[in-house]
């Protein structure tokens, strides 16, 4: 199946970071850690880590946590592992998640320079480009529009396909965001109480399939 145009992306944060993001840009792990506005940690230290190590050998060059990390679905195999205590020392479960969304298309026209990969960034067979063209053929499609990912004894890294990337160096400013979903009605009108502090009117909606 084709890639979907337009190409659509999903980072998923924690609510606390939402003002943070919506003053300054959502930012990469390492430039936000550097900056002081990691408030709840949410990943895995040992994939972090792994990150911090992994070059990327295209785009902006630098390491794969320099980078803001986007999925191409929900859903992922990282979100998954919240609910089941997987996530290191986080305990909030699925709930305070939001979906800041944004598209391929979007990250191109405000010159970002996003580069893609066919999996988890942090793995070391992962390919890397920064070719717009070569994305039809990097990503699983169909993969992508299924509702789970779990591996089979005929395709053994579906997981890994699950979480292929769209990285962006550094920062994404707020205006590459197109809406944000949340898992619930009360979460939507949080998130619209917190951004109107800003004065941000974008769409917000309550979308409890992208979740587990």
């Amino acid at each position: 199946m084709s890639r979907p145009n337009p190409t659509l992306l999903y980072h998923f944060t924690h609510i606390g970071h939402l003002g943070s993001v919506a003053a300054k840009g959502l930012l990469s792990d390492t430039h936000a850690a550097e900056s002081g506005l990691i408030t709840t940690e949410i990943g895995q230290p040992g994939i972090k880590y792994q990150r911090r190590c992994r070059p990327v050998p295209c785009g902006a060059g630098g390491m794969a946590s320099d980078y803001v990390p986007f999925y191409y679905a929900t859903r992922s195999p990282m979100l998954y592992a919240i609910p089941r205590s997987r996530a290191a020392s986080y305990t909030e479960g699925q709930d305070p998640l939001v979906y800041l969304v944004t598209t391929v298309e979007q990250l191109l026209a405000l010159d970002l320079g996003p580069v893609f990969t066919d999996r988890n960034a942090a793995l070391a067979i992962t390919q890397f480009t920064a070719t717009l063209g070569d994305l039809d053929d990097l990503v699983d499609w169909d993969l992508m529009r299924a509702t789970m990912w779990a591996n089979t004894p005929e395709d053994p890294d579906r997981r890994e396909r699950r979480m292929a990337e769209c990285l962006v160096n550094r920062r994404v400013p707020w205006e590459a965001f197109i809406k944000i979903l949340t898992i619930s009605q009360d979460r939507r009108r949080q998130v619209e109480t917190i951004l109107s502090g800003f004065g941000i009117n974008i769409p917000v909606r309550s979308h409890p399939e992208a979740y587990f």
